[in-house]
């Protein structure tokens, strides 16, 4: 529940929203009413939406980075090193479907930026240019994602020698029992760094060095002895003490171990994220709806959406369907994207508006409120990109 001060906060916000805000306050209405943002139009229009959105966040940042958010109540934040580092994939991938010489400059642009903001050490910071600049884990290893890709696509050993020098530093972090516990977000330990070993895992493939891979194991080792027989991950939140878990940690947990089973054959790490996904599953095969959050026994915690976590589940509902062959999945992770779709942004009178993916739906619910968020945009763009790929091609980080 929340507290006295708190609720006296979203008292305010809410007021504040009413009196100043005429975008948050319109969408706000808007969602108030229940029914569809827009409706849904074909996977490439959504796509070519969201990417410009992207592009108009890449050069609202005006140093090549990418914002983390655009806020109805304070406007752009400063450019983000993490999402910058993981949104180059999905630019190059974009690139490669529209044969768009404009996305791979941007996606370049991206890595040439990230490059300059890493710190001796070989890590980067955990949060947004002008803010705190204190190295961080998760975010180092998401900016590994784009490194190894640029490198890929361009053929520049800067890029993979940045890398090799985020993953060193990741594996001098990292405890025996494969858990990082130093330079997380609060300093606790998070079961979503499972994406950070699929990173490493990535690593390991680009350069060759099997201690990148033997990081990457021993992680997700320690990251199924934290689940429950259920599918549940404990010490899977971003506080200490928080009684629920948004969906967007758990999906970042399942796809994470899902993609480390795929690159390394660990069958033990492909059933793992197979239990998370089926119990997620029984939920939307029984009230076709996914919850913004979860308790431990799967019930639903909070009346709001979280769309990046609904796009990053048919991510991992299409891989688990790709991987295993489990068909199960196919119908609820078209159905949940078209549900995805409906919820983006399309508002011509706003450019900052147009073709993002809001934090939360409705606009003030519990996650990110009164925000678009630019891994949305870049979860909705990979979840359609990989709706319509290619046999053997493979999923972007």
């Amino acid at each position: 529940m929340p507290n006295s001060l708190q609720l006296v906060k979203d008292a305010a916000l809410e007021t504040y929203v009413t009196l100043c805000s005429s975008d948050a306050r319109r969408i706000r209405a808007f969602d108030e009413r229940d029914i569809l943002r827009h409706r849904p139009e074909t996977d490439k229009v959504h796509m070519l939406a969201a990417l410009d959105w992207v592009c108009r966040a890449h050069d609202i940042g005006m140093d090549d980075g990418v914002p983390a958010m655009f806020s109805m109540i304070e406007g752009w934040v400063g450019s983000y090193p993490e999402v910058t580092g993981y949104l180059i994939p999905t630019m190059f991938d974009a690139a490669s479907r529209f044969d768009s010489v404009e996305y791979r400059e941007r996606a370049t642009e991206m890595a040439e930026w990230l490059v300059s903001c890493q710190a001796q050490d070989g890590s980067f910071p955990g949060s947004f240019k002008g803010q705190l600049t204190e190295p961080r884990v998760f975010n180092t290893g998401q900016i590994i994602f784009g490194l190894v890709r640029a490198h890929k696509e361009l053929d520049d050993r800067r890029f993979l020698h940045a890398a090799v020098r985020a993953g060193q530093w990741l594996v001098q972090q990292q405890d025996s029992d494969g858990c990082w516990r130093r330079n997380t977000f609060e300093s606790i330990e998070h079961v979503y760094n499972a994406r950070t070993a699929w990173a490493m895992a990535e690593l390991a493939d680009a350069c060759g060095d099997i201690c990148f891979r033997n990081a990457s194991i021993a992680n997700a080792d320690w990251c199924v002895r934290k689940q429950d027989d259920s599918g549940w991950f404990r010490h899977n939140t971003f506080r200490a003490g928080e009684e629920s878990v948004t969906l967007h940690t758990i999906a970042y947990a399942a796809r994470g171990l899902l993609e480390v089973g795929a690159a390394t054959g660990i069958e033990e790490y492909l059933e793992s994220a197979d239990r998370a996904a089926a119990a997620l599953h029984r939920g939307w095969h029984m009230y076709h709806s996914i919850g913004g959050a979860y308790a431990r026994d799967w019930t639903i915690k909070a009346d709001w959406r979280c769309l990046p976590g609904e796009a990053q589940l048919c991510l991992v509902w299409t891989r688990l369907d790709q991987i295993r062959k489990n068909t199960t999945y196919r119908d609820a992770a078209t159905q949940l994207l078209e549900s995805v779709k409906a919820a983006q942004l399309f508002d011509d009178t706003n450019p900052d508006l147009h073709g993002g993916v809001t934090g939360p739906l409705p606009l003030n619910g519990g996650y990110e409120r009164y925000c678009v968020v630019s891994w949305g945009a870049k979860f909705l763009i990979d979840a359609l990109l990989l709706k319509t790929a290619e046999h053997g091609e493979r999923p972007t980080g």
